[in-house]
């Protein structure tokens, strides 16, 4: 616990995403010999800026003092750098993190097929449902899925691994305490019983708008390929797919429904570039049956497309919106409620009828709030209890009792 400490302190020196951790161990060799270095042996160095020295003299050990303490308390597990469990995917990439943060199990992380899935969090529903769709057979074929757990995309490759009874791990850009994004609260503790949560953040440390693009590097390294379902140009997933190439990671793309969607638009310059296009789940883990046999199912009888059986053909749903309202969704089996699911799960299914109704208004009936309402209708639909409409509108579906 004592050495832990040290790389704790190590790790709070510099910003994150810096090298100049891993500089100085391979002058000084361990993250003590750094703190008790002399000034004088410090100015030797040419990496390091005045800025940096004074940064090396002034952070506080007793700031890792209390992360220890902390991490403790909230169950959090610190794996450092160079350790046995620290995975060989992170340490040599560029500016690796000198600790991660960890509730959940990641052993064995660098023998899985793991694929990142990142996306936009302002998400159509074509792409949610292919993301779920995409995730669902990936997990069943065996591979681990990785992503951010962010809104949109992210949510719907967890759940989607997770309804195929897979594991999944979400790289987090906060401490693990925090409770960010808030509609994502039930889907942290549903990864955590197969899956885990990680970070390079301590406890207690809220996200920032710099600290995404950083931890992207960690989503793309910890995958054997990084997938993109839907980005438009300027989003911040594209960040993990440059991360990706430097890293020399494969590349994966779902060519765009619509040319003319700006939502596909980051994909789509990626497809040009040479980014293998991905139709269905086969596609992603054609590349990698050789080389993890003893993981993936070549044998998984895997859609031949993005199936979207549970709304109309985005376009369809334009032309028919009027008609829609008053037409209940098609329900292809009755499904018996899994006794699994909390007392909120089914207090909102049974505010819902099978016409199209906003989510406030479910919320509301249920008696929970928005954010509790829109994770919950996310498990729902996945689980296909509930089908979702333009607007965050939701219908249920009929169940056996």
């Amino acid at each position: 616990m004592d050495e832990i400490k040290y790389w704790v302190w190590l790790s709070r020196v510099f910003a994150y995403g810096s090298e100049k951790p891993r500089k100085l161990l391979e002058v000084f060799h361990s993250p003590r010999a750094v703190l008790e270095a002399s000034e004088e042996d410090l100015k030797k160095l040419s990496f390091l800026k005045e800025s940096d020295r004074r940064a090396i003299i002034h952070t506080s050990l007793e700031r890792a003092d209390k992360i220890l303490s902390d991490c403790d308390r909230l169950g959090i597990h610190i794996i450092c750098y160079g350790s046995p469990e620290y995975p060989h995917r992170l340490a040599d990439i560029y500016a690796p993190p000198m600790v991660l943060y960890v509730k959940g199990e990641i052993q064995g992380i660098d023998e899985e097929a793991g694929i990142t899935v990142v996306g936009t969090r302002r998400a159509s529903d074509y792409g949610k449902r292919l993301t779920g769709n995409l995730c669902y057979e990936l997990s069943r074929a065996g591979a681990l899925i990785i992503s951010g757990c962010a809104e949109g995309i992210d949510t719907y490759a967890h759940w989607g691994a997770l309804k195929a009874g897979g594991r999944t791990i979400a790289v987090l850009g906060c401490g693990l305490d925090v409770d960010y994004p808030a509609s994502n609260r039930e889907l942290k503790l549903a990864i955590l019983r197969k899956g885990a949560l990680v970070s390079e953040c301590p406890p207690g440390e809220y996200p920032t708008r710099s600290i995404f693009p950083v931890r992207n590097r960690l989503m793309s390294a910890l995958g054997v390929g990084v997938l993109v379902t839907e980005a438009p140009m300027k989003s911040g997933s594209l960040i993990t797919a440059e991360h990706a190439i430097e890293q020399g990671k494969d590349l994966f793309c779902v060519p765009p429904h619509d040319i003319y969607d700006v939502n596909f638009g980051g994909v789509a310059r990626y497809l040009r570039d040479g980014a293998i296009p991905v139709f269905s789940a086969k596609d992603v883990l054609d590349e990698y049956f050789m080389l993890y046999p003893h993981k993936l199912n070549a044998e998984y009888q895997f859609a031949q497309q993005v199936k979207r059986n549970k709304t109309l053909p985005v376009y369809h749903q334009r032309q028919t919106a009027v008609k829609k309202e008053t037409e209940p969704q098609k329900v292809l089996e009755q499904k018996a409620w899994a006794p699994t699911l909390s007392e909120a799960h089914r207090n909102m299914f049974d505010a819902m009828t099978s016409q199209p109704e906003s989510l406030d208004e479910i919320a509301a009936r249920a008696g929970l709030s928005a954010a509790q309402a829109a994770a919950i209708a996310t498990e729902l639909e996945l689980l296909e209890y509930i089908s979702s409409y333009s607007g965050k509108r939701y219908a249920k579906h009929v169940i056996t009792e």
